[in-house]
């Protein structure tokens, strides 16, 4: 038995060992120009030294980082790396500390949904708005929409509170909490419009918004109006 396993080590140690030098080039490549050469940070990007392998799997696999430029508010964005490179990278930057500073991701399991809705308006929709669209947060902030998050993303995102966001630790949400919040951000993805919880009121006109929506009314109040003192007009 002993033997058999160090054997399949010995077959790994390759395997990693390449995935930390294709790690080492991408970061060269794109990333250490702004965070340093080992992740110590600049004046235009933070340290990654210390940062948990779930804040950096996040800031790639929304496609945040690379940024644009420095000091503008990220939002989700296709990624710039495929799926593989990105845990290369996460790896790699994993080797700046011998520990993180921030908590890990943890395993989400299947949620409630009318639990995690409560969850969500009590924690969350302030800022993303009930439906998950998003909504600016001021002075430049945005708090994006969740509509392409992945449920992964999602959970990374409450733990680790990127950008303005806060960071929900295990004593604010635990983890039961969090998947009954992801499962609920599912829900919402992917209900029908009819079942959306944010459109009690009626058709929701694609959530643009309460001022948008109520210009349509009086938009087509207004005409009617105008339509029927032509039409009594005349008669």
């Amino acid at each position: 038995m002993r033997c058999a396993t160090f054997a399949v080590l010995l077959c790994l140690a390759p395997t990693a060992a390449a995935a930390a030098d294709e790690g080492a080039l991408l970061y060269a490549a794109r990333c250490s120009s702004c965070h340093g050469d080992r992740g110590q940070g600049s004046e235009s990007a933070p340290p990654l030294a210390g940062k948990s392998a779930a804040d950096v799997r996040f800031m790639l696999g929304t496609g945040r980082m690379p940024a644009a430029a420095p000091g503008i508010n990220e939002i989700h964005r296709r990624p710039a790396f495929t799926p593989r490179e990105i845990e290369e990278l996460v790896q790699y930057v994993g080797s700046f500390a011998s520990g993180s500073t921030q908590p890990a991701a943890p395993r989400i399991v299947r949620g409630n949904v009318a639990r995690g809705r409560e969850l969500f308006a009590a924690n969350c929709a302030a800022c993303h708005g009930v439906t998950g669209d998003g909504a600016s947060v001021g002075y430049g902030n945005v708090a994006p929409s969740l509509h392409d998050s992945t449920p992964q993303q999602v959970a990374e995102a409450v733990r680790v509170g990127p950008g303005v966001m806060p960071q929900f630790g295990s004593d604010v949400l635990s983890d039961r909490d969090l998947s009954d919040v992801v499962a609920y951000v599912g829900f919402i993805q992917h209900a029908p419009p009819q079942r959306n919880p944010g459109d009690a009121g009626g058709i929701s006109l694609h959530h643009v918004g309460p001022v948008a929506e109520g210009f349509v009314a009086w938009l087509f109040g207004l005409g009617a109006l105008v339509l029927f003192i032509r039409k009594i007009g005349t008669t």
